[in-house]
């Protein structure tokens, strides 16, 4: 059996110190978080025709099911619905247009934290393709995040 020696206990020293020294460098922007503001653009897809004037200009909504992440609305937009149908008789594929329904789209500016990993608002991941609920004032739906510009002003 071998005995602990000095050299052993100066390499055990070395190491330990470097990956002290790597920490202390990467601590700082691991968990540093900068507060601000993100647009977000909600997609949501084969509404009844009407549904876009619930919505207005300066509305604020609740982003989660827990009332406490929101935002404020700050365009709407609206056209008829375009759906894609497989034609078997062919074997294609084409869009046709639904004029009973329409698509919506949603640009929402809320508060946010925003890290190397994600941006939240609240508990709330602000994503490209993620599900996200809108409640305001007479209405309830959710559609998917379709573009974020996280470039809006940020305070430390």
């Amino acid at each position: 059996m071998k005995k602990w020696t000095l050299i052993d206990t100066l390499i055990v020293l070395i190491v330990a110190a470097a990956a002290a020294v790597g920490v202390m460098k990467l601590a700082p922007s691991i968990g540093s978080k900068e507060n601000g503001k993100v647009e977000f653009t909600v997609l949501l897809t084969d509404k009844e025709k009407g549904f876009a004037e619930a919505f207005g200009e300066g509305d604020r909504v609740t982003l989660s099911l827990t009332e406490k992440d929101g935002g404020v609305i700050k365009s709407v937009s609206s056209a008829e619905a375009n759906q894609m149908v497989y034609n078997s008789m062919t074997g294609v594929y084409s869009n046709i247009i639904n004029p009973d329904k329409e698509d919506i789209w949603i640009v929402i500016e809320a508060d946010c934290t925003m890290d190397d990993v994600a941006i939240k608002t609240g508990d709330t991941a602000i994503k490209v393709g993620v599900d996200i609920p809108i409640r305001g004032k007479g209405y309830a739906t959710s559609g998917y995040i379709v573009d974020v510009n996280d470039n809006a002003e940020v305070s430390e």
